[in-house]
């Protein structure tokens, strides 16, 4: 059973989770964390984005890592410059006005400081051994002893003016493969003075920094300390026993107030960061009862692929851990909490576990937002948008894709009455294919949400209605949006062959676009051919559900790679479902295109001229190549005088981020009837 059915199935007491909780002197009210993590938000949009997290009742609020030495990541906000003061302040502030309790992370990056040379190619990279970083092709400078006391006095300082900024607490990350935890593996750590060897020497840096920040703080100060419980590469790296033997001596030798339990690192993100297509599902938890043991009375937390209150609740109520930390569906909705507690958990927008919206937007250099909820980043330029209005109008919403279920339910948020039109016999657009893939039905989830939510602010929806500028002017609108997708075109074209307009016959083959094929697997025939332009989830996820279903399976792509758009720096995809593709019997092969098709003989080509072969036998072949808008009813409505606007794929055909986007952003404009 995949979790989206687990948790929709589940009738799990919520009650356990609102239970307060101590941490040191302080406590707070409930076992839900918005957890750290780092929506490279500036002083501008980060207040805004904490508050609304508070407001939405989230028990513990810790700010993603802040930086404490000029040798880590410089972005952002620099706990150990002058102007931290003021901007934790402001952080404080701004969630202690809704109610919340922050603590601030600090860390340092070591080995994992890609950012730092993206903010400052002068800066160098540290670590506790001359060794590679598994990811960014940098060799780190093996710290010597004064250097690391250098560090510990700015963790000290750091958390000092955290506690003189007003913040609540400090939590010392010591996970993710960053300095504090590189020191821990034995895969980074290599010294063979004082700080390597021995497990004690390994965790001597981590616990000179905790003692160091509680002399600093004080015992009325909560310090937590962040600990990966798995490195997840094997016995060669820091696995659950070091790491329950590790914290063992670490628990014996200084003073802090929670463990608050994670895993991986960069190089294996997929552990930390799910994306939509894994398997894992509170993986870390599971490491809760292990580090019990050793801490004893102390809080333990977890985070990881907690993606609904029911599953958090079980976990609490089993006590394999006290606290968990849920940031991406508190992305999704910052209001999860006060409605579990009110309950409406049936209101609660879901996170589809994308990762497009939020871990891909950072690593592109952007800010988080969230696939699902646009708001998620702009909470500062959008505190007035869904106000209601002074005087209603009327809209037409034609679409019921995603851009147009978002867009009718912003405009009756403001208020307006709301006609939504649907050719089609259900709601989705492109969501119902895209949710048919193996381990994607979240996107399922999120219709069904939008659904309902159209449902309760009574939105009039007509299934099976196909508009016409006639039919939608005889509505009388006040403000007509158009949201009616696009389609995939079938004619062989594509961009990354601008030598031709086609492929040479292909008109004498069964040529079937990627909806079609996902939503009816059997059509496709026995041996299908896959070709893939955008290096994106759907070609991969429908190659594996046609070859659950038995079909012999190829995908080409031109690409590189195939699945090229899904890297630990995009949405993580890749480690999950390639393996899965390969597993079973999926044949990719990168760097090719298709030269000639006859009938059921199909040559393909390395796309440097160096290879050709034929596949014969084909019964089917899927284009995943360019999609064409459908804009015809928009400018026959234009044609009609009416006030018109265009969003989603009928704008331009691009992801489902920016459907719900511009739908959520429509309607502003709609003239007042009066």
């Amino acid at each position: 059973m995949s979790w989206y059915l687990w948790a929709m199935s589940s009738t799990t007491d919520l009650d356990t989770l609102w239970r307060p909780l101590a941490l040191g002197t302080i406590e707070v009210p409930n076992r839900i964390m918005f957890s750290a993590h780092s929506p490279a938000h500036g002083i501008d949009r980060y207040p805004g984005y904490l508050a609304a997290r508070a407001r939405g009742g989230a028990g513990l609020i810790v700010t993603g890592a802040m930086p404490v030495h000029p040798t880590t990541d410089l972005a952002w906000f620099r706990a150990w410059q002058d102007g931290a003061l003021e901007d934790f302040r402001t952080l404080a502030g701004a969630v202690h006005d809704e109610g919340g309790t922050l603590f601030t992370q600090l860390h340092h990056m070591g080995l994992q400081g890609m950012h730092a040379q993206r903010f400052d190619m002068t800066s160098k990279i540290v670590a506790p051994s001359s060794v590679p970083s598994p990811v960014f092709d940098v060799h780190g400078h093996a710290l010597a002893e004064e250097e690391i006391a250098e560090i510990v006095e700015h963790f000290a300082q750091s958390a000092l003016t955290a506690k003189e900024a007003g913040m609540d607490g400090v939590e010392i990350h010591a996970a993710h493969g960053y300095l504090l935890f590189s020191f821990l593996s034995p895969l980074t750590n290599r010294r063979t003075d004082g700080y390597g060897g021995s497990v004690e020497n390994r965790a001597r840096f981590v616990i000179e920094v905790l003692r160091a920040v509680r002399d600093k703080v004080g015992e009325d100060f909560p310090v937590g300390l962040k600990f990966g419980m798995d490195e997840a590469v094997g016995p060669l790296g820091f696995d659950p026993a070091t790491a329950a033997e590790t914290l063992r001596v670490i628990r014996g030798a200084a003073s802090f107030d929670y463990v608050s339990l994670s895993g991986a690192a960069y190089h294996n993100l997929e552990h930390l960061t799910t994306p939509i297509t894994s398997v894992l599902d509170a993986h870390i938890a599971e490491q809760g009862p292990l580090a019990r043991e050793v801490v004893g009375e102390l809080p333990v937390f977890a985070t990881c692929a907690i993606r609904t209150l029911d599953r958090a609740a079980e976990i609490v109520a089993s006590g394999k851990v006290d606290m968990v930390g849920m940031v991406r569906p508190q992305m999704a909705d910052p209001d999860l909490v006060r409605k579990g507690q009110g309950g409406r958990a049936a209101e609660i927008r879901p996170c589809v576990g994308a990762n497009q919206g939020c871990w891909r937007r950072v690593f592109r250099g952007g800010q988080v937002s969230c696939t699902v909820n646009p708001e998620t980043g702009r909470e500062t330029e959008w505190a007035d948008r869904f106000n209601p209005v002074e005087h209603p109008g009327r809209v037409v919403v034609v679409g019921g894709g995603p851009a147009g279920l978002k867009a009718a339910e912003s405009a009756a948020r403001r208020g307006h009455e709301v006609i939504l039109l649907e050719r089609g016999a259900a709601l989705g657009g492109q969501l119902i294919a895209a949710g048919s893939l193996p381990r994607r039905d979240t996107w399922h989830r999120l219709v069904d949400h939008l659904k309902g939510s159209l449902d309760r602010l009574g939105v009039d929806v007509r299934l099976g209605t196909e508009a016409t500028a006639e039919s939608v002017s005889a509505l009388d609108p006040d403000l007509v949006v158009v949201a009616t997708g696009s389609f995939y075109g079938t004619d062989g074209f594509s961009i990354l062959r601008p030598d031709r307009m086609t492929i040479p016959g292909l008109e004498t083959a069964l040529v079937l676009d990627p909806e079609a094929a996902a939503l009816n697997p059997a059509s496709c025939g026995r041996r299908v051919l896959i070709v893939d332009d955008h290096g994106t989830l759907p070609a991969l996820g429908l190659a594996e559900l046609l070859a659950q279903g038995g079909a012999e399976v190829e995908l080409i792509t031109a690409h590189p790679q195939v699945g090229i758009q899904l890297s630990v720096i995009s949405t993580m995809d890749h480690a999950t479902i390639y393996p899965r593709l390969l597993r079973a019997g999926v044949r990719c092969t990168p760097e090719a295109t298709i030269s000639q098709v006859d009938g059921s003989r199909v040559s393909i080509a390395g796309i440097y001229g160096t290879w050709e072969r034929e596949l014969d036998g084909v019964e089917s072949v899927v284009l995943l190549q360019n999609r064409h808008p459908r804009t015809q009813l928009h400018d026959e409505l234009l044609a009609a005088g009416l006030a018109v606007e265009l969003i989603g794929d009928a704008y331009a055909p691009r992801e489902v981020d920016e459907a719900i986007l511009e739908g959520a952003s429509s309607g502003l404009q709609v003239m007042a009837r009066v």
